[in-house]
Parts: structure tokens; sequence; C-alpha cells
């Protein structure tokens, strides 16, 4: 992997600390992004020798640096869940799921 992917990965795991604050679970950090335990340990080895994440207490937790690491590379804001805007879905036009779903300008042969 390299550096620009690895710094990456770094500042998308420090928003997900931002976002779940000491609710996080390190399984699910591995989950979302593919990693194996052992990279996440290098990666949280290496946060927290950035001063980017704290241990304390069993838990960890952004620092300062981290979130100011974050506002620096322009990733502080895109997590804000408010600013998200939802599609409203209309059930009522809903097709039945025994029906094929033929897409508009699809090409029949007959």
């Amino acid at each position: 992997m390299n550096s620009e992917n690895e710094n990456y990965i770094k500042s998308l795991i420090l928003s997900y600390f931002k976002i779940r604050g000491k609710n996080y679970s390190l399984l699910e950090i591995r989950q979302i992004f593919g990693l194996q335990e052992k990279q996440l340990d290098i990666f949280l080895y290496e946060l927290k020798n950035l001063k980017y994440i704290n241990y304390q207490e069993f838990e960890l937790t952004i620092t300062k640096e981290g979130i100011d690491f974050l506002e620096k590379s322009n990733q502080y804001n895109n997590f804000r869940v408010k600013e998200y805007k939802y599609k409203y879905i209309d059930f009522s036009k809903a097709k039945p799921l025994d029906e094929p779903y033929i897409p508009q300008n699809f090409l029949k042969k007959i």
C-alpha cells in the first residue's frame, strides 16, 4: 500500500472515531476498511504516535491534533449526517416482486 492510500485510510479511521466517539468497534473498523487485525494495529499505532488518537482508560479517542488533521485534509465537514438528503420513496408506486423489472429504453428482441 502506498503512503497516499495509507494517509487516506488514516483520515477515514480518524473520521470514524470523530463520528462514533466512545461507541466505536475495532471489528467494525476492520470490516469497513477491509483490514486485517495486524494492519489495523499498525494504523492505530501510527495514529497514536502522531498524537491523533489517545489511549486512556482502555478507550481510544480522537485528539485535538486529529481533528486539526481532518480539517486540514478537508474531511472534517464531509461526514455530517444532517447534511445528507434522503430521497423520499413512494411505496404506493412500488412494483410487485413477482413482476420482472424492465428498465426504460430497454431494447427487447422478439
